[in-house]
């Protein structure tokens, strides 16, 4: 329990197409730059994953987003579900050998053990000694990778005699990652990251001339494959909010949808639970960021419950 918040999930984020994220324009060598955290590693901000989520439900269910996050503007209760930043875990850099693997390094993998315990989500016990002292230039399968015991990565990155190691493999299958994940040193990792990343140089055309109208201006992406990780924390409305909605004639319509929805009995059924349980399985795609219309920020979403010692001693054999 967190405060108010009596249950987590930890939640796996990945992009199924390029995403932009962005922070406005910007002054630098990229005009459209991409959110990133106080390192520099590319990050989603909780404020655009919220209104990610509240656009998905309020095309689906309308008013329900004010049971969930609150009414705009009113201030007149608290959401029961908030949401944490979410924080880059892995991402795909190119590969001589392989076309492409994967990269993480001890920073990142240490905050992914921070908020996975602050939320009491435990893992399999290799993992859980992998994230306790995360090593460096290691791999769950260094040969699919390697020429003459050499990765190079990002064309300029040199991986010589990569170590194999089972906690690398058991969370790139907690991940679900399609290729090899190889831990390298923090340093190295910010800077191949800022490689890794696509960015596009657009313009506008006049639609009669088909001559430029505006630009040429630059944009950033995350490549899809990326790996994030967030939490998110629920708890219990107040009786007397349920009591207000459940009494709204004007919602008649909405309540029987919502009823159905989240296979309750009457609306004052609502609690941390339902709501949890509807979020986890109606979140597998959210479209998150800008250029949606061009196809970018598809995201797919994986819920990873906080596990029992038995579930985990199964796992273990």
């Amino acid at each position: 329990m967190l405060g108010k918040y009596f249950s987590a999930d930890l939640v796996i984020m990945k992009p199924i197409t390029n995403l932009h994220v962005g922070t406005g324009k910007s002054g630098e060598v990229v005009d459209l730059p991409i959110q990133r955290d106080s390192y520099g590693f590319p990050t989603i901000y909780s404020s655009s994953l919220k209104g990610a989520i509240k656009s998905y439900i309020y095309n689906k269910l309308n008013r329900f987003t004010e049971i969930l996050f609150g009414p705009d503007g009113s201030g007149e209760f608290a959401s029961p579900v908030a949401l944490t930043d979410a924080y880059l875990l892995a991402f795909p850099a190119r590969s001589l050998k392989g076309v492409y693997c994967y990269l993480t390094c001890p920073q990142l993998l240490r905050r992914f053990k921070e908020y996975a315990d602050m939320i009491g989500y435990k893992f399999e016990n290799e993992i859980e000694i992998l994230l306790e002292k995360p090593q460096v230039n290691i791999c769950d399968n260094p040969q699919n990778i390697s020429i003459v015991e050499k990765a190079i990565i990002n064309e300029e990155l040199v991986l010589e005699n990569l170590n194999i190691n089972k906690g690398v493999a058991k969370l790139r299958e907690l991940l679900a990652l399609d290729k090899e994940l190889v831990i390298i040193d923090d340093d190295e990792c910010l800077k191949q990251v800022d490689r890794s990343l696509i960015r596009l140089t657009r313009v506008r055309l006049n639609r009669s001339s088909k001559t430029v109208e505006h630009g040429p201006w630059t944009e950033e992406y995350v490549p899809h494959k990326t790996s994030f990780f967030s939490t998110v924390y629920y708890s219990k409305l107040p009786s007397s909010i349920l009591e207000k909605y459940e009494k709204d004639e004007s919602l008649k319509n909405l309540k029987s949808l919502i009823i159905k929805e989240l296979e309750i009995e009457e609306i004052k059924d609502i609690d941390e639970t339902k709501i949890r349980n509807y979020l986890e399985n109606n979140l597998k795609l959210l479209v998150i960021g800008g250029h949606e219309t061009i196809g970018s920020g598809i995201v797919k979403l994986k819920f990873l419950k906080p596990q029992t010692a038995q579930q985990l001693q199964t796992k273990g054999g």
